[in-house]
C-alpha cells in the first residue's frame, strides 16, 4: 500500500490530469463544544451521515401516537461511534431527521446525555424528535473518550465521487466520473475492514480550526449531484458496509422533495450543491458558473434557500468548483461549516474552510490507487 508520502507525489501529479468541472460539498450541523464536563440539552441539527458500527435503532418512546415503521429516518452525522481525545472538547456531530410525510424535522431534535472528556470511557448521547402527529422517535450515539488512538498529523482526505453504475448495464456516455458498483463495493469493503473513521462536518471544521483531533485513519466520502445511479445503487452499498457519506444536491430540481423523502437513510446526509447555481453565467471567469454574476446578498439568498430545504448547513460543494470574491463572506453569513472547490488536495489544520479541496475518485483506477489516495 502506498503511504502518505507517496500520496503527496501522487497529488502533485494529479493536479495536471484532473478534470476541471465537478461539484462540491456542503453540509451542516451544530457544533456544541463541551469542555471537561457538559450536559447536552440543546436543539441539534446538520451534518453528514453515520458510519461503521451498528445500525441506528429508531425507537418509539412514549409518543401519543404509535410510530409507523419507516416513517421517521434519523441520520447520525459522522461515525455512529464518535471518538474524542481525552481532555479535548466534545464536538456535537448532529442528527438529521426526515419524516417521509412531514419532511425535515431536524430543527426539532433534542439531544441529551453526559460526556466527561476528562475521563476516558464510553458515553451515550440520545436524540429525540416528535412529529406533528405525536409520533416520537429516538436514536443513540456512542461517544468514546480515549487516548488509545493514533491521531492524524498530516491531513484528511475528502473524497469526491459522482455517478454509480451497474457494469451489466453501463451508460452510453461512460467516463471517469462513473464508478461501477463492483469497484465501489471493493473500496467500501476495504474501508470497513480497515476500521476507518468518518468525521462529521462539525468535527472536520473543528479539526481545521486546530481545536480537535481526528483519528489517523479518517476519511470523508462525498457524492456530487444526487444522480439516480448513486441513489439506487450506491446508497445500498454504503448501508451494507456501514460507511457514512454525503450527497451534494442542487435544491431547485423538480424532484428534490421526492429524493429527500424516498432516499432518506441512516448512512447518507444530503448537503448543499447550492439552490440554483449549477448553470452557466455571463462572466467567462473560472469554469463559467453563474456564481460570478451574483452579489454577496444574492449568493447568500441562494445558499440560505438550499439550507432551508435541506435542514443542514454542514457543507457546500460549489458548482463547477467556481469561487467568487464574495463567496467566503456569503458562506460565513449563512453559517456553512465547510465549503469545497474542485482543487485537488487533502484538508489540513489551518485550511481555508470557505474553499477546501477534495480528492477526485475516477472509475477504473483500481483499489491500490484508491488506498494511496485515502491514506
Amino acid at each position: 500500500m502506498r503511504r502518505r508520502s507517496d500520496m503527496r507525489r501522487q497529488r502533485d501529479y494529479g493536479l495536471g490530469v484532473l478534470s476541471l468541472v465537478s461539484i462540491l460539498l456542503v453540509a451542516g450541523l451544530v457544533m456544541g463544544a463541551l469542555h471537561l464536563r457538559r450536559l447536552i440539552e440543546t436543539s441539534v441539527g446538520q451534518d453528514a451521515g453515520p458510519s461503521p458500527g451498528d445500525q441506528i435503532a429508531v425507537i418509539q418512546d412514549g409518543g401519543k401516537t404509535p410510530l409507523e415503521e419507516g416513517r421517521i429516518v434519523m441520520t447520525l452525522c459522522g461515525s455512529h461511534e464518535t471518538v474524542v481525545r481525552t481532555g479535548e472538547s466534545y464536538v456535537e456531530p448532529g442528527c438529521l431527521v426526515r419524516d417521509v410525510e412531514e419532511g425535515n424535522l431536524t430543527g426539532r431534535v433534542q439531544a441529551s446525555g453526559e460526556v466527561d472528556t476528562s475521563t476516558p470511557g464510553t458515553y451515550t448521547v440520545t436524540y429525540t424528535v416528535t412529529n406533528d402527529e405525536g409520533m416520537k422517535a429516538q436514536a443513540t450515539r456512542t461517544v468514546r473518550v480515549t487516548d488509545d488512538v493514533a491521531w492524524d498529523s498530516d491531513g484528511i482526505a475528502v473524497m469526491m465521487y459522482h455517478y454509480v453504475y451497474d457494469p451489466a448495464n453501463p451508460p452510453e456516455d461512460l467516463n471517469a466520473n462513473y464508478i461501477s458498483t463492483a469497484e465501489l463495493e471493493e473500496q467500501l469493503s476495504w474501508l470497513h475492514d480497515s476500521g476507518f473513521y468518518y468525521p462529521s462536518w462539525a468535527e472536520l471544521r473543528a479539526y481545521i480550526d486546530g481545536s480537535h483531533s481526528l483519528p489517523d485513519r479518517s476519511v470523508i466520502l462525498t457524492f456530487d449531484d444526487g444522480e439516480y445511479g448513486f441513489l439506487d445503487l450506491g446508497i445500498p452499498l454504503l448501508e451494507k458496509y456501514e460507511v457514512t457519506a454525503t450527497s451534494f444536491i442542487e435544491c431547485n430540481r423538480d424532484d428534490i422533495e421526492y429524493v429527500l423523502d424516498t432516499y432518506a437513510n441512516p448512512y447518507i446526509c444530503f448537503e448543499s450543491h447550492s439552490y440554483y447555481l449549477h448553470h452557466a453565467g455571463s462572466s467567462g471567469i473560472g469554469h463559467g458558473g453563474v456564481i460570478y454574476d451574483l452579489s454577496e446578498d444574492e449568493l447568500v439568498d441562494d445558499l440560505q434557500h438550499a439550507v432551508d430545504i435541506l435542514g443542514t448547513s454542514g457543507a457546500l460543494a460549489y458548482p463547477f468548483g467556481d469561487v467568487s470574491d464574495v463567496s467566503a463572506a456569503a458562506v460565513d453569513r449563512v453559517g456553512i461549516l465547510c465549503a469545497f472547490t474542485t482543487e485537488y488536495d487533502w484538508v489540513y489544520v489551518g485550511s481555508d474552510h470557505t474553499r477546501l479541496p477534495r480528492v477526485r475518485v475516477s472509475g477504473g483506477n483500481g483499489l491500490e490507487y484508491f488506498q494511496g489516495s485515502v491514506w
